[in-house]
């Protein structure tokens, strides 16, 4: 059974740490007990390591940073639309109020991650592995979790229109407060719990993925 994500571990950050604004980035450096601030945009590094630190308003739209680990970091009003972060690796991390629209999180593995007041507007997750993650009043329109394994995520007060579910695992997930309109793919959606303002929304985006039509007859088949 998938770990609650109740017990989500929160990150563990020094009280006094080093200043760090508009830092050169290159590949394989890694980062610890630092405040980071600046404009990052458009910058290309792999295998990126931050520990124990806080991102405050960073700007890193476009940025690619394949392999990045995040380990005991907060992510503070930063912008990180369009950020490619293919296989990225999170470690307790919370993000808050964050926009992430159309960012690539492929193939990340998220471990007691909160998403706070985050836009992920056609973010995708696809393949992305989670334990312990949890979005908490966050915009996930159109966004891609194709298959990914998250059972047990919370969505707790999101905007979830047209998020692509396909062939994932989010069995055990808590919807609880979230719009549920026009899911692709809302077959995957076993053993979710929903509240009752929730089950006509899921009742329809289940049909049509399991293709029911209601039809009640025109007046020729009533005769």
């Amino acid at each position: 059974m998938a770990a609650s994500p109740s017990a989500l571990r929160p990150p563990r950050i020094p009280s006094v740490l080093d200043a760090l604004v508009d830092p050169e980035v290159d590949h394989d450096l890694e980062w610890e007990r630092v405040t980071i601030s600046g404009d990052l945009g458009g910058i290309e590094a792999e295998d990126l390591e931050i520990a124990e630190s806080r991102l405050s308003a960073v700007r890193l739209t476009g940025a690619r940073l394949d392999r990045l680990r995040l380990v005991d970091v907060v992510v503070e009003g930063c912008e990180l639309s369009g950020a490619m972060l293919d296989e990225a690796n999170l470690l307790r991390v919370e993000l808050r109020d964050c926009r992430l629209a159309g960012v690539v999180l492929t193939r990340a593995k998220l471990r007691d991650v909160r998403f706070v007041d985050c836009k992920l507007d056609e973010a995708s997750l696809r393949m992305a592995v989670g334990e312990r993650v949890a979005f908490e009043g966050c915009s996930l329109r159109s966004a891609d979790l194709y298959a990914a394994k998250l059972a047990g995520t919370r969505f707790l007060s999101c905007d979830l229109t047209g998020l692509e579910c396909s062939q994932a695992d989010l069995a055990g997930a808590r919807l609880q407060g979230s719009t549920l309109a026009e899911l692709r793919g809302a077959a995957a959606l076993t053993r979710v719990s929903i509240d009752s303002s929730q089950v006509v929304a899921l009742a329809l985006a289940l049909f049509g993925a399991l293709g029911i039509t209601i039809d009640d007859g025109d007046d020729d088949d009533r005769r």
